[in-house]
């Protein structure tokens, strides 16, 4: 009991907690939103079995359980404090137990930082710090044991338990076991066995057997489980690549963790050695001061390199997108936009409040891709995809992304690929699929109020009809003999617009593709073809600052498509201002000056980007 901590000892961790958690929900609130949704825990007993049979499932078990509660606010930045303090904690004992006179009071929190750093990938799950606690209580536990042959014992059985239980991390225990023991069981066994010669014997007797049979074992291990397909590649087996996405090679954020507690046990081993041999004792207080330099100096240097504030904004976005707070994200979408997932939830946005057609040109717009982001393949994008054609009625183009993204996640699933699956097959009419995945929501602890409301649906046309959102898709689907994008995307909008005229979604969708693509013959055939129709009853601002331009070569536009008298004075003004500009010789200036006036039009856009 004597190495328990005792109550002061918390002040540490409590005060490392409270700073901790108010900086990561200050900073990354949004980050763990959109973690969450890259992996799917079902609590059934079916799950968890198949799971835990698996090496490393129970990390991996925790770790999923975990995470599904950073959907809640405040709990993503909470849990990851409370594993992060837990690994400073665990360490400390453990290297106290080492170097009970070490003065490694801070540096005992390295790997706790350097598996913050890690945090900050979305690709990186709570999973790899969850193992590295695992991996250092067991460490902790084995070091407290007083007898030499039942302490080798334990780290002997501790390498297989905590490969079947926490995966990879059983390496990074086999090494601190092999270190450390070099320096605690000489002091151990002189003290526990009689005879000095006799001591000495078993003492190597026991470390050849250390670092001889762990070593094999370890090796042994790692080899059946890539031959037996347990895992992929060797890396995934023996490194920290096995805790982030199997898909993907890891930052070099995730290794640091581990180096870092080998070298503070190499530390802890050689202040315990200088202390058997009669050092001196020093004073406390500079080795503190040095520590708190390092850490402070380690954090500073870590976080603008590995927080990838880059990424936020997306995140932000993302969460936004995904709670339907579409007011949120064109305040966030002001100023200049230089990348196309900005602008694709901008556009999105813009559709779903009704105001695309009249105020794109007012955010910063730079071609088709700002309404339909290329695709790469990841399940960000793939979500992402998701939502616009959901919204645009593309109901066959929405499941095939939710599938991808559902397929693309890092664990079991993504609980808002699969709420977009259930949707599409109650849309189809494809009940028992819908059911299927229904029935796992029901397994979740945040879906599943969501999936039991949508039960009323199953086998319930009449119910599915009645249902602003659903019924509103179901009419809008295409004939099921024809063939998705056969003749291109601005043609599959318009096949649907056509076969739902009260909902605008897709026709507004499909001519802003051509404002975007400056494509005016193709403009105007869409609108020779849809405008005075129910599909296209009146021209929102935009499309009649395009019809301006047309009217150059064609003045009968104007009355063709109604353009208002408030559009075409302001474009009169426009090109007044045009003309002055280029006759004072100030071309280079024209740009930044017509912006100001003008940098929200049709014609700007056209003009100058």
């Amino acid at each position: 009991m004597k190495h328990l901590p005792k109550a002061k000892t918390l002040l540490l961790p409590l005060a490392v907690y409270g700073l901790l958690f108010a900086f990561l929900q200050i900073r990354n609130a949004y980050h763990y939103y959109f973690v969450e949704q890259n992996q799917l825990f079902q609590n059934t007993l079916p799950y968890v079995a198949e799971h835990l049979w698996q090496p490393g499932g129970l990390a991996r078990l925790a770790s999923e359980f975990l995470t599904q509660f950073f959907l809640l606010p405040y709990a993503g930045a909470g849990i990851t404090a409370a594993l992060l303090v837990g690994v400073g904690w665990v360490v400390g004992g453990a290297m106290r137990r080492i170097a009970p006179r070490g003065n490694l009071a801070l540096l005992c929190w390295l790997p706790a930082m350097m598996l913050m750093f890690a945090h900050f990938d979305f690709n990186y799950p709570a999973l790899g710090t969850v193992a590295f606690l695992m991996a250092g209580s067991v460490f902790y536990l084995v070091l407290g044991v007083g007898d030499p042959r039942r302490r080798l014992a334990g780290h002997f059985l501790a390498v297989p338990l905590l490969f079947f239980l926490a995966g990879p991390v059983f390496l990074l225990y086999a090494l601190w076991a092999m270190i450390a023991s070099c320096t605690q069981g000489t002091h151990r066994t002189h003290r526990t066995l009689k005879g000095k010669d006799k001591g000495k014997d078993k003492e190597v007797l026991f470390l050849l057997l250390l670092w001889g049979g762990i070593p094999g074992e370890t090796m042994l291990m790692g080899l059946l489980s890539v031959s037996l397909a347990s895992f992929g590649e060797y890396r995934h087996v023996f490194l920290p690549d096995g805790y982030y996405h199997l898909s993907l090679f890891p930052r070099s954020a995730i290794y640091f963790s581990w180096i870092a507690s080998l070298l503070l046990l190499l530390w802890a081993c050689f202040l315990r050695r200088r202390r058997e041999k009669g050092g001196k004792e020093r004073r406390r207080w500079p080795g503190m001061v040095a520590q708190g330099v390092l850490l402070a100096a380690l954090c500073l240097w870590g976080l603008p390199k590995y927080d990838d504030r880059q990424s936020y904004l997306m995140k932000e976005l993302d969460y936004y997108c995904r709670t339907e707070q579409w007011d949120r994200i064109p305040e966030r979408c002001r100023g200049t936009l230089t990348n196309y997932l900005y602008i694709s939830y901008l556009n999105l946005a813009l559709l779903q409040k009704g105001e695309l057609g009249d105020r794109m040109f007012a955010y910063d717009q730079r071609g088709p891709q700002g309404l339909l982001v290329d695709w790469n393949k990841t399940a960000s994008v793939s979500i992402l995809l998701n939502d616009i054609y959901f919204a645009v009625n593309a109901t066959a183009l929405s499941q095939e992304m939710a599938f991808e993204a559902y397929l693309a996640s890092m664990g079991e699933g993504n609980p808002r690929a699969l709420k977009r699956l259930v949707q599409t097959n109650l849309i189809y009419g494809a009940y028992p699929v819908a059911e299927k995945y229904i029935s796992i929501l029901e397994h979740t602890f945040c879906y599943r109020e969501w999936a039991r409301a949508h039960r009323r649906f199953l086998y319930n046309d009449a119910e599915v009809a009645k249902d602003s959102l659903l019924g509103n898709k179901r009419r809008s689907l295409m004939p099921s003999a024809s063939l998705s994008l056969i003749d291109g995307l601005e043609a599959e909008l318009q096949g649907i617009a056509a076969c739902n005229p009260s909902d605008p979604s897709a026709i507004t969708y499909s001519g802003c593709f051509y404002l975007l693509e400056k494509n005016l013959e193709g403009f105007r055939a869409f609108l020779e073809t849809y405008y005075a129709t129910p599909v296209l009853p009146s021209l929102a601002v935009a499309f009649q600052e395009a019809v301006i331009i047309l009217s150059e070569q064609d003045p009968d536009c104007l009355q063709r498509f109604e353009v208002s008298e408030a559009v075409i004075r302001r474009f009169a003004d426009y090109k007044r201002q045009v003309v002055e500009g280029n006759r004072s010789g100030n071309a280079q200036a024209l740009p930044s000056l017509m912006r100001r006036s003008f940098g929200d039009t049709y014609w700007f856009y056209f003009m100058f980007k």
